[in-house]
């Protein structure tokens, strides 16, 4: 085998390792962009990365060995008042966090995987950058001594059952219980008191700006 040939594998193997995740140090990169990793905030914070594996509906690992949350240091301060607020309602109350920051790059991954699928009207196009990409938005969920509490749907169930519009109505019809909608409502509340915004067709997404202000006040993050 030449060396123009080994050269070139190398260069190869290199460039799937970067866009299947692998290789690509996104701790240091968060940690450069200034973002505050979210398992520093606490005890009651879990971080359960669902696109670190293929327990997601895309049914790929879009972050390689990745499985930190971060966001931006105004957000994750908002987040710490939030758990505040839960664990006085009951201290074995938590928050688990399903997504945080995303790279572009696994934006544009994501894109791809959804590709001519009806899930793809749920995924940002990654030509300017979702919520996710200015580490400004969280999936997240409640726990209850560690364990996830029933909200209604899974995480990443894109049907109207996660809508948080007609809670009382998925009730009335038992496609929910009361107990998942008290729950979906308690993690609300103390979300947005604290300067959350919510999604409505997703009860475990937040933002804690939308995504046209991110753009003017948070950097990109493109790697």
């Amino acid at each position: 085998m030449t060396a123009r040939l080994v050269a070139i594998i190398t260069i190869l193997c290199c460039l799937v390792l970067e866009a299947s995740g692998q290789g690509v140090d996104y701790d240091a990169k968060m940690r450069q962009a200034g973002l505050v990793d979210l398992a520093e905030l606490g005890q009651g914070i879990i971080v359960d990365l669902k696109y670190a594996s293929s327990h997601n509906f895309t049914g790929k690992n879009m972050y390689g060995g990745f499985s930190r949350a971060y966001l931006v240091e105004p957000a994750a301060r908002a987040l710490r008042k939030a758990l505040k607020q839960l664990q006085e309602v009951n201290p074995h109350l938590g928050f688990i966090i399903y997504d945080a920051a995303r790279p572009i790059s696994v934006q544009r991954q994501m894109w791809n995987a959804v590709r001519g699928k009806p899930g793809r009207r749920y995924v940002a196009p990654p030509y300017h950058g979702g919520p996710h990409n200015y580490g400004v938005a969280l999936d997240i969920s409640l726990t209850y001594m560690g364990i996830p509490l029933d909200m209604g749907t899974p995480f990443d169930t894109f049907t109207d059952d996660a809508h948080i519009t007609a809670e009382n109505y998925l009730v009335k019809k038992g496609r929910i219980s009361r107990h998942a909608m008290k729950a979906r409502r308690l993690m609300r509340k103390v979300l947005t008191d604290n300067g959350f915004l919510t999604y409505s067709r997703e009860w475990w997404h937040f933002e804690y700006v939308r995504v046209g202000k991110a753009r003017h006040r948070f950097a990109l993050l493109n790697f």
